[in-house]
């Protein structure tokens, strides 16, 4: 399923080097001055770049070629129509004429996008306003390269898939129809792999011998890329050796950061080799796993002697929730900020280690003298997990987005216990401050939650 996004003043999907070095910023921060040295450079259409001097028309062809644009751009590498910018017939950008901007345009836009095109593929609208003409300026539409391709145009009942050819428009043969859909199906074959592949290789680092841990593990829909080199690891260090990398810190540090086969990792422990406590792995392509601990299960036995305990694993549900919740945050940063992958990504969330000789059951801190008790109807014997799919933007960012990602993988894990929902927070982004501890989360929850301007209610679910 498409996702259309709000315009102005929000992140944009589209990530691309080469656009963003053309206008000296990132697309949903580009100005209208910085558009205006596309003329003064006298800067060509391209691949991923396209001209309109005025808006498109509201004619039955207007509509096909507004469709027609946006679909080839989804098919091939994605890129942006500059609405409001003229060329010559060189397709050199001339004139920055400019369009009337409003609301209601960047409407009709997504919804004759939304009617033509199948499947819908992500895109975003942006006004960019002239700061001596209010009112008027260009509109930037911005398509990411889609892994939902091929995206077909509807024409007389039928369907034709464009894709961009340089600076002009071919369409798909009926093989290569055919073959774009087998790619289709591989795609999102390979990023169920790679998930499983990443997870595993991170559980390998992970010292299980008295700690279990949830695991975290995000592939974006389209890869990015970044540099590794020295200074790249000498940035991954500043950034996370001696720092707690949970969203409401808690005493897990990370000690040693190295690199592997075209990854960054950091852990924590006293081993270099081992991990204990935390640790990620962040891959150059923008995926990342994430592990934290879940249960000490040393915290249960007593001295001298091995209590019955230490072959269970006591999960609290809010050590779970924060385990997720900061996972997310982490590995969507590292995906947009440092790999400048955007648009979607798939994540999956694990317990490990889980078998019939080390079960995992759930608990909660709350009550009476904060004994706590137990939550779901049995013990699990198998490592749960959950899958789904997320727009990194929303992951990346501090907000409601990140709040009901984090709910919906929670309630994921939680589910395999036997009960119905994550407690702490809810699908559509709002906080439940009851519970949290206040002995423990609750007032740092409390403060993230205002500074992020995301809700919070005292409601119970009673």
């Amino acid at each position: 399923m498409g996702v259309v996004r709000a315009a102005s003043g929000v992140m944009v999907a589209l990530r691309s080097r080469r656009l963003e070095g053309l206008f000296g910023a990132r697309l949903d921060a580009v100005s209208h001055a910085q558009i205006a040295t596309l003329r003064t450079n006298a800067v060509s259409e391209s691949y991923d770049l396209e001209f309109k001097g005025e808006l498109y028309g509201g004619n039955d062809k207007a509509k096909r070629d507004l469709a027609g644009d946006v679909a080839a751009l989804a098919n091939t590498a994605g890129g942006v129509l500059l609405l409001g910018v003229a060329e010559d017939d060189q397709a050199r950008a001339t004139e920055l004429p400019g369009v009337a901007l409003s609301d209601a345009e960047v409407l009709r836009i997504r919804n004759i996008v939304a009617d033509q095109v199948h499947p819908l593929p992500v895109f975003d609208v942006e006004q960019i306003e002239d700061p001596d003409k209010p009112g008027h300026g260009i509109l930037m539409i911005a398509v990411p390269r889609s892994p939902s391709a091929p995206h077909g145009v509807l024409v007389n009942q039928g369907l034709r898939y464009p894709r961009r050819n340089g600076a002009s428009i071919i369409y798909l043969t009926e093989a290569e129809v055919a073959a774009a859909y087998q790619d289709r199906f591989a795609r999102r074959q390979s990023r169920h792999d790679d998930l499983l592949r990443y997870e595993r290789d991170l559980i390998g680092r992970l010292d299980v011998s008295d700690q279990t841990y949830v695991v975290v593990t995000l592939v974006p829909d389209l890869s990015g890329d970044f540099i590794l080199d020295t200074k790249a690891l000498r940035a991954f260090q500043q950034e996370t050796r001696d720092k707690d990398l949970l969203v409401i810190p808690r005493g897990a540090y990370v000690r040693h950061v190295t690199v592997g086969s075209r990854r960054l990792m950091a852990h924590g422990g006293s081993e270099p080799a081992t991990a204990k406590w935390i640790a990620c792995e962040f891959h150059q392509s923008g995926a990342g796993t994430f592990a934290a601990v879940a249960a000490n299960r040393t915290d249960l036995a007593r001295p001298g002697q091995v209590d019955e305990n230490t072959t269970v694993s006591r999960i609290e549900d809010e050590d779970l929730v924060l385990d997720i919740w900061s996972g997310l945050r982490l590995l969507a940063r590292h995906a947009r900020d440092r790999a400048a992958a955007g648009g979607t990504a798939t994540v999956r969330v694990t317990i490990t280690p889980v078998n019939a000789d080390l079960p995992a059951e759930l608990r909660h801190p709350r009550g009476h003298a904060n004994l706590g008790g137990s939550l779901g109807t049995h013990q699990v014997t198998e490592p749960p997990q959950a899958t789904s799919v997320f727009d990194i933007d929303d992951l990346a960012e501090d907000g409601p987005g990140l709040i009901a990602a984090t709910s919906v993988l929670a309630a994921g894990l939680i589910q395999h216990f036997g009960y119905p929902e994550t407690l702490q927070m809810t699908t559509d982004g709002v906080i439940r401050t009851k519970y949290w501890s206040s002995q423990r989360y609750g007032p740092g929850v409390q403060q993230w939650a205002t500074q992020a301007n995301v809700d919070m209610t005292d409601d119970t679910v009673d």
